[in-house]
């Protein structure tokens, strides 16, 4: 049989490593095993491989610092954490340094081959995987300081903890307008985590498309009541049925209305409607404002990190991954998505679904 897999063991327990033998003998895999990370790295000088299995906890050089050497040589293989100390903390510092996944002491063969098989799957199918967890993992853990430093400089700009001379009422402007840019660029990487990584299949069911989707977004404080005075006005039905999944597309309702407020104009609406065609749902969202060029509909609009450069959007920061994601995710429902625009007028976005996969 072609062994295909190259593993590499580390662990300082001999038990372990007959377990692992043992659990992997049937399949396509070459197994080495040391006993120290030290002798890890001297393996690693003169071998490539393709997932590691590492404890934790060894005499000598420990996982964590393991993981940071392999991460700073940038050496492209998959690493598994073995620890039987295994707590959320443990666990997302692991991922964190760059670690695939943990595998908790003791195992049973179940648990050992789904983490094994899950890395030569992620290997095979997306070998950007890791980066996109790493990505999410600490987009989330960012989003709660800066959720923290906002709130604070709201408090001290609405005057709750006493006036503000024009100056600093100026200089805390300027902090929450970069503390919204914050936790844009945070959302979008956390959601471009889950685009690049969710499979449809498993999480489609039906589900109602106003009540599910489209009611949550348009109820969030900051969409119903935003800074541009613009009313969110409805036309849809009570209800439309369609197989999903819900939080995708809420990715990408959230995304359409964010920008009609970023690009729209002030004290206008924005027109948000859902029809049933037969066998699809037609979703917009319209708005007055900037616009589109035609070119840039044409050429890059929906393209990972596409920025509109055009009178009127001068000053608006954003990542460029917002209607990428929206694609994205349209695609995955076997969807489009298009646009349609008169610059410096109104803009047009349009998802037509199918209502059954």
């Amino acid at each position: 049989m072609e062994r295909d897999t190259k593993i590499l063991i580390v662990d300082d327990e001999d038990i372990v490593h007959k377990s692992c033998r043992r659990i992997l003998q049937d399949g396509s895999y070459a197994i080495d095993s040391v006993y120290s990370a030290e002798e890890a790295l001297e393996k690693l000088d003169g071998n490539s491989y393709d997932i590691i299995i590492s404890d934790l906890i060894m005499h000598g050089m420990d996982g964590m610092e393991f993981l940071h050497i392999i991460k700073d040589r940038r050496i492209d293989v998959t690493v598994i954490i073995f620890t039987g100390y295994a707590t959320a903390e443990t666990a997302r510092k692991a991922l964190k340094m760059g670690a695939f996944d943990y595998i908790p002491k003791p195992f049973t063969p179940e648990e050992f081959m789904d983490v094994i098989l899950n890395a030569v799957e992620s290997r095979k199918n997306n070998p950007n995987s890791q980066m996109l967890d790493l990505m999410a993992i600490v987009s989330h853990e960012l989003k709660s300081p800066v959720s923290v430093v906002q709130t604070t400089a709201e408090t001290l700009y609405g005057g709750y903890l006493g006036n503000l001379e024009p100056k600093q009422q100026e200089i805390v402007e300027k902090i929450i307008r970069n503390c919204q840019y914050l936790e844009d660029i945070i959302r979008s990487y956390i959601d471009l985590a889950k685009v690049e990584l969710d499979n449809i299949e498993s999480f489609a069911r039906d589900i109602d498309f106003v009540a599910d989707v489209i009611k949550p977004v348009i109820d969030i404080p900051e969409n119903n009541d935003n800074y541009r005075r613009m009313n969110l006005v409805t036309d849809m039905p009570g209800s439309l049925i369609i197989s999903a999944d819900p939080n995708l597309l809420k990715i990408v309702v959230t995304n359409l209305v964010s920008n009609a407020i970023k690009y729209g104009k002030d004290d206008t609406g924005i027109i948000i409607a859902l029809a049933d065609d037969g066998d699809s749902a037609r979703f917009s969202v319209y708005n007055e404002g900037v616009g589109i060029s035609d070119d840039a509909i044409k050429t890059t609009l929906f393209n990972k990190f596409a920025r509109l450069k055009q009178k009127g959007t001068e000053g608006v920061k954003g990542t460029g991954l917002g209607l990428y994601m929206c694609r994205k995710i349209v695609e995955k429902h076997k969807g489009r998505i298009f646009a349609e625009s008169q610059e410096n007028r109104w803009v047009k976005f349009t998802v037509v679904l199918p209502k059954n996969r």
